[in-house]
């Protein structure tokens, strides 16, 4: 959750003179839960004793762990702010007052508006969480599935490589297949124009191999 705070401008635009960065402070939390805050107070004047006051409305929720403070130049003051469960659903108006802020042992006194609201930001960041999980693993899925088509995808160049190797393949099978008979045949039969034609389709099988290849 993103820190809340609220700045506190002391004789900024006059003497005394008191200005919020936020004239009503949001703060969103769950019933049954706790959170905290920061009041940031910027003295742009003399060295002066500041003082702060809760409204009835917040009293049991907002606690200021200084109420009093000496601000020369710039200080922190933490506040806490815890709801019950028993607001559970049912805030509205009882999550909203003011603090108020005094200046020179009360010669100057402003407010600004504290609105406690039921937050639902951590069931959302839950749900957010369980998104990017999901959308994670949808993701690394579908990472393994391309890494697994690239493993096993064969570019152009191996595909006719591969193409050239089964017809060489095929090939000499054939020339081998002539061959033996060639050599079986020839030691049976006396006819040499039969051995010639087969010696020389034998030949030719091989250069279309040799040359195909090349």
């Amino acid at each position: 959750m993103e820190r809340i705070q609220q700045k506190i401008y002391l004789s900024r635009t006059s003497l005394n003179s008191i200005e919020f960065g936020h004239e009503v402070l949001r703060i969103p939390l769950k019933a049954g839960e706790e959170t905290s805050f920061e009041l940031l107070v910027i003295n742009r004047g003399e060295p002066t004793h500041v003082h702060f006051s809760l409204s009835t409305g917040i009293k049991d929720k907002l606690m200021i762990m200084q109420d009093k403070v000496y601000v020369i130049d710039e200080e922190k003051i933490a506040a806490i702010v815890r709801l019950p469960k028993s607001y559970a659903g049912a805030l509205n108006e009882s999550g909203t007052g003011a603090i108020f802020v005094s200046t020179g042992y009360g010669a100057t006194k402003r407010s600004f508006g504290v609105e406690i609201v039921e937050s639902k930001e951590k069931e959302k960041g839950e749900e957010r969480e369980r998104e990017e999980w999901e959308l994670g693993d949808v993701t690394s899925k579908e990472k393994e599935k391309r890494k697994e088509k690239k493993e096993f995808a064969i570019s152009a160049e191996e595909r006719v490589l591969l193409s050239r190797l089964a017809v060489s393949a095929c090939a000499a099978v054939i020339f081998f297949v002539l061959v033996v008979l060639i050599l079986h045949i020839g030691i049976f039969s006396d006819a040499p124009s039969y051995l010639f034609v087969s010696a020389l389709i034998a030949a030719l099988l091989f250069l279309f191999i040799v040359i195909y290849n090349f």
